[in-house]
């Protein structure tokens, strides 16, 4: 167990905005998780801190970081693996593609856990119909401070949405099962997607990835030809429709008044619009 005393949160988010925890736990196992939560009242909990934003003016109390306590990759045969929640994502595509297996190579330029992308059912987008619980056998969590297993036919997946986002379970890891490939078409897939990326994504800044689940093509394309923001602090890419950037001078209210100047337009023009970033005041 590492404990961590006002710790900055900023380091933990890919857009580098956020507070101070007063006290900052990494466990590094299961058993050290559920003896944190058994001693912790209502504890803030971050995974690989891609879709979050913190306020940078904040002090939380208890934070429990999720990057070290599962990594076990377990590849149990005929398309069957369990991948604890602190895998990274393109560690476990690898581990899928070299046994001859594939199905998510659309998240291999994504920069987060196993557990966050249950979390959020990270997919490929809207127009695809592609998410990583459309492989997804059975979660395991802790609830009520027990290890449990809870099959997929319990739980509620959406576009960018799984029940875990409205409970406190904590996801502990999966096992999934993936349909056989060749290594060429999912080293073709791959590589398929680093080239989308380059192409089309900003990454010259810190970033969340997508702000919106759900937005307005016409008006997202509109706010980021415009780049609204500020130069030197957070703005939203020319390049990427649906991006903030943080040039590094980016601050938590700034990019909350971002957000809601695209909530406004939406809401002027009638048109639906979801927030896919999670926010912590």
């Amino acid at each position: 167990m590492i404990i961590k005393e006002n710790e900055e949160l900023k380091k933990y988010t890919s857009i580098k905005i956020g507070g101070i925890a007063n006290k900052f736990y990494i466990p590094e196992s299961i058993e050290e998780l559920v003896e944190l939560l058994k001693v912790l009242d209502n504890p803030l909990v971050i995974s690989g801190g891609s879709n979050l934003l913190i306020d940078d003016k904040g002090k939380f109390e208890s934070v429990i970081c999720l990057r070290e306590f599962n990594k076990e990759i377990n590849n149990l045969g005929d398309g069957v693996f369990y991948f604890g929640a602190s895998v990274h994502l393109q560690k476990a595509i690898l581990e899928i593609n070299k046994a001859g297996y594939g199905g998510i190579e659309y998240l291999y330029s994504v920069p987060g856990l196993i557990g966050g992308a249950i979390y959020m059912n990270a997919g490929r987008g809207y127009r695809y119909n592609q998410s990583i619980s459309d492989y997804i056998v059975s979660v395991d969590v802790v609830e009520n401070r027990e290890v449990k297993s809870i099959p997929k036919d319990l739980l509620e997946f959406k576009y960018r949405y799984s029940s875990f986002q409205d409970d406190d379970r904590i996801i502990v890891g999966a096992k999934f099962k993936f349909p056989r490939c060749s290594s060429e078409e999912t080293s073709r897939l791959r590589d398929e997607r680093i080239k989308l990326c380059k192409k089309e994504q900003d990454n010259s800044a810190a970033n969340f990835g997508t702000v919106f689940c759900i937005a307005n093509p016409k008006i997202m394309k509109l706010v980021s030809k415009l780049g609204l923001g500020r130069k030197d602090g957070v703005h939203f890419s020319k390049k990427t429709p649906n991006w903030i950037l943080n040039e590094g001078n980016g601050n938590f209210h700034d990019t909350i008044q971002l957000i809601k100047i695209v909530q406004r337009l939406h809401k002027f023009t009638f048109q639906k619009c979801k927030l896919e970033v999670k926010i912590w005041r």
